[in-house]
């Protein structure tokens, strides 16, 4: 019995401790809370610091380039793709960004085969080197290609201008080079500026710059309408680029084609108002109105973002030319029944004088 009254009193003890246990003030808990931030806070503080820190030193002390090892005398993009070919052989080394910033700008004024030379290396080393190409990157190759292709003639007329913009325009089209993932809207532009301006050049020197369009090449055109059908096929193609890369197509592609597509994919800009401009002008002064409607506005306005609507300067630009086209061929339709009826005419005057002949012989 003893036993048990001793058991109930150390429970009652322990029960009036837990009860009235002295509580420690509320904002004791808070100032060990606001202690620990600011303990956490300038630990992070002192870690970002030092990841900076160490950030620039790598920036400072980091490995250097392919072209900063060669230390060549000359730079040419001829020199410069020879070098970073050999040091990145069979893909052991990755080329950087700024090396081939360094070779587009060293293309030469009027030396196509710097032109060449960037191009062939867009191609090598996006395949060879897994080459992402940046904005940066496609501007320098864009503008070192124009200056290299571009003739620095005393005077520069149009047919030389033409040339050099459509083998660029040719560079941009093409998907080895993967311009398309960079090239921004302005840069399309500027290869579209160059070839209108070409154009105005040739036609102020007497050239007929309207062509027939055909099916299929029959072979019998000479080489200014080769020249012309091609700008026209360029001008098409750039739109078209374009247009493709505004609509997300990855949105339709598989998982895995998706992801390649995204990781080289830089801007999603699409054709400007300046564009579409540009590209109607040209259309329009070598295809004509039909051509310009199909090839060159209608790809545009099925785009999902346009909504169908095109610029009504572009529409009555469009509108002329038809009305234009459409009178032309009345004028020549009428003009070739006028010269049936002469070639008529002139031959029943030739048939009576061989009847009075013959009637003055008997």
């Amino acid at each position: 019995m003893n036993n048990q009254a001793l058991v109930r009193a150390r429970c009652m003890l322990r029960a009036n401790k837990l009860v009235h246990r002295p509580k420690e003030p509320a904002t004791a808990g808070v100032q060990n809370l606001m202690s620990s931030r600011v303990a956490s806070s300038s630990f992070q503080h002192h870690r970002f610091a030092f990841s900076s820190v160490a950030q620039e030193q790598s920036s400072t002390n980091r490995r250097p380039s392919a072209l900063e090892q060669a230390n060549l005398d000359v730079i040419t993009p001829g020199h410069s793709i020879f070098v970073l070919q050999k040091y990145a052989a069979n893909g052991l080394a990755l080329i950087r960004q700024s090396d081939f910033i360094k070779l587009c700008k060293s293309a030469r004024p009027g030396k196509m085969k710097d032109a060449k030379a960037i191009a062939t290396a867009l191609k090598e080393f996006r395949h060879n080197n897994r080459f992402v190409l940046q904005k940066a990157g496609a501007r320098a190759a864009v503008e070192g290609m124009i200056r290299s292709s571009i003739p620095n003639y005393k005077e520069l007329y149009g047919k030389p201008r033409l040339h050099a913009a459509v083998f660029v325009a040719d560079q941009i089209i093409d998907e080895k080079t993967a311009l398309y993932f960079a090239i921004e809207t302005e840069l399309v532009d500027q290869v579209l500026g160059e070839i209108q301006q070409a154009l105005t050049e040739m036609e102020e020197r007497g050239m007929q710059l309207k062509i027939e369009i055909k099916e299929k090449a029959s072979g019998d055109e000479d080489d200014d309408e080769k020249l012309l059908f091609k700008t026209l096929r360029v001008t098409e193609g750039l739109v078209k680029v374009l247009v493709n890369r505004s609509v997300r197509p990855e949105f339709n592609m598989k998982k895995r084609a998706a992801r390649n597509y995204l990781k080289r994919l830089q801007t999603v800009a699409g054709p400007e108002l300046s564009t579409l401009k540009l590209a109607t002008d040209i259309a329009l002064s070598i295809g004509g109105a039909a051509v310009t409607q199909n090839d060159i506005v209608g790809p545009y306005a099925a785009a999902w973002w346009t909504k169908g609507v095109v610029d009504e300067s572009i529409l009555e630009a469009i509108a002329d030319a038809e009305s234009r086209e459409e009178e032309a061929a009345r004028a020549a339709a009428a003009e070739e029944e006028a010269a049936n009826t002469e070639d008529d005419s002139e031959a029943e005057e030739a048939g009576e004088g061989d009847e009075d002949a013959k009637d003055e012989k008997e």
